[in-house]
């Protein structure tokens, strides 16, 4: 397509890109363009993002909850979509992009510390559940359906497959007794 539309003065080919030299090959544009046709999270468009880049992507999977509207455009996963998306980028959206701005905007949302924090949420938040018996398990199996859900239960998780782990005491318990007292 390149020769075909005599673009070969204007695109290029990298080919794997070292991930030590991501950030120097992003700076050199000013959109990101994403044609995944399935994503969960897509850390591509979140290095893009902070590198200063406005995101032009397909509208799949995970990619909405990525990053905030400002920072992206979605479009339908086809190329009249993706076009459209990349015209109003270029003509109405890269002028008003501060990479500065886009990159402490991200180092905000996506800290560390705040990951290992919400992680940790959702671990304590699953901790402090009651753990289910084998009955209820198999309870909510049926819900599906009484045979579906007992034969699914069956085939996906056969019982003389599961092994028991018994109950342990967490390095967590251990500092929450200590933080107590």
């Amino acid at each position: 397509m390149v020769e075909r539309e005599r673009l070969q003065d204007r695109v290029e080919f990298l080919g794997f890109v070292p991930s030590g030299s991501v950030r120097d090959t992003l700076i050199r544009g000013h959109v990101f363009l994403n044609c995944s046709l399935t994503e969960s999270f897509c850390i591509a468009i979140l290095e893009a993002a902070s590198a200063g880049l406005y995101v032009v992507s397909t509208n799949v999977g995970g990619v909405p909850e990525v990053l905030p509207p400002d920072m992206i455009h979605l479009s339908d996963p086809n190329i009249d979509s993706l076009v459209e998306g990349l015209s109003i980028a270029i003509a109405e959206k890269i002028d008003l992009v501060n990479p500065y701005e886009f990159h402490q905007r991200i180092n905000e949302i996506y800290s560390w510390h705040r990951v290992a924090r919400e992680t940790e949420l959702v671990y304590s938040d699953v901790f402090e559940k009651p753990r289910l018996s084998f009955l209820q398990r198999l309870a909510r199996y049926k819900t599906v359906g009484g045979v579906a859900g007992y034969v699914a239960f069956q085939w996906w998780q056969p019982v003389d497959l599961i092994d028991v782990i018994p109950d342990i005491c967490l390095v967590h318990d251990n500092y929450e007794k200590k933080k107590r007292q």
